[in-house]
């Protein structure tokens, strides 16, 4: 296995990969040449927010494929989880003059405002995680993605609770609309169909989960004390950061041996509960957020010289535990002395 750390052009080539029937590329005029073509670009990256760790991953990774390009500037926003202000971000980047730009936004409802905007200006967009009408997908491939860890937990209780559970709790996001829950559907699918007894309906949670860890923690507090007599508590979650809000949660309640939990990132905070001893975060699905810059610029690039790119890219997932992380972060700092015992 080749580690993260070692990433090559190789590796970039194979742990992300694009699926769709169609190909999509920038216009070519009637002359045969690029309208959009040039020698550099300037291109505007809207990221998510700046509070969590794996968005500061995907910040980091689209600056340094920038820089590795040569001929690309980005110009940074943060949209701060939040639809008004990832729109006034994109009128600044149109008022900027950027030639491009990488939207991360969590606001179903802005989408289509957002895009019509940058659509009447000729701006593309490739937009991550959460689709919006007319760019560029990348992203997860979130019903597998979903499926992953449902099917691990499942498999955990399977072995050490007898095959069941008492109840069910799903920290979701539905702001971000069916895209996201899909992931949220594929970890309930995953469990409920895998288990040797199914959680039953009425002892299913939807917590909505804002995304947060602080959200997370208030919500799973609220709910814990209508639920005494559960002594079998599993948790599927949208990230790292709500699956920690849980876990705390629970702890502060004094039920964290009721719990166990999976989620979705396994981004380095991640990384670091799952390896904790007795941890109750079981482990996260793979989404390598420090890979996507490396392939989005290069995708990006493609557009803007007219080269055909898929509508839809999807990461390659891989469900991380701690019987497998130092496959893929073993030479990591955080998981550097986990990994040498």
């Amino acid at each position: 296995m080749i580690t993260l750390r070692k990433a090559t052009s190789l590796f970039l080539a194979t742990a992300i990969i694009g699926a769709a029937a169609v190909p999509f590329a920038g216009v070519i005029a009637q002359d045969g040449e690029c309208p959009t073509a040039q020698d550099s670009y300037v291109i505007g990256f809207a990221n998510l927010t700046e509070d969590i760790v794996f968005t500061q991953l995907v910040r980091e990774g689209i600056e340094g494929a920038a820089a590795e390009a040569g001929n690309v500037e980005i110009v940074l926003a943060d949209n701060r989880l939040d639809g008004a202000t990832a729109l006034a971000n994109a009128d600044n980047f149109i008022a900027q003059g950027v030639d491009a730009v990488i939207e991360f936004q969590t606001d179903e409802a802005f989408g289509n405002v957002i895009m019509s905007r940058f659509r009447r200006e000729g701006i593309p967009v490739i937009a991550i995680d959460i689709p919006m009408p007319g760019a560029t997908f990348f992203g997860a491939d979130n019903y597998t993605a979903g499926l992953l860890a449902g099917e691990a937990l499942a498999a955990w209780a399977n072995e050490n609770w007898e095959g069941g559970a008492d109840a069910l709790l799903v920290l979701e996001l539905p702001q971000s609309g069916p895209v996201p829950a899909a992931r949220m559907q594929g970890m309930i699918d995953g469990i409920q169909d895998n288990l040797e007894t199914p959680v039953a309906e009425e002892a299913i949670y939807l917590l909505d989960s804002k995304n947060t860890q602080e959200e997370s923690f208030n919500v799973v507090s609220d709910i814990l004390p209508s639920i005494p007599d559960a002594e079998r508590i599993l948790a599927v979650t949208i990230n790292d950061g709500v699956a920690l809000g849980v876990i705390a949660a629970a702890e502060a309640a004094g039920r964290g041996e009721q719990i166990m939990v999976v989620g979705q990132g396994a981004d380095p905070s991640g990384q670091e509960e799952i390896i904790k001893e007795g941890s109750r975060y079981l482990g996260a699905t793979g989404y390598f957020p420090e890979l996507y810059g490396y392939q989005i610029i290069p995708a990006m690039i493609d557009i803007l010289e007219c080269r055909p790119v898929a509508p839809s890219v999807y990461v390659n997932h891989e469900f991380i535990s701690a019987e497998n992380v130092c496959e893929f972060y073993g030479e990591t700092e955080l998981l550097a002395e986990f990994c040498a015992e």
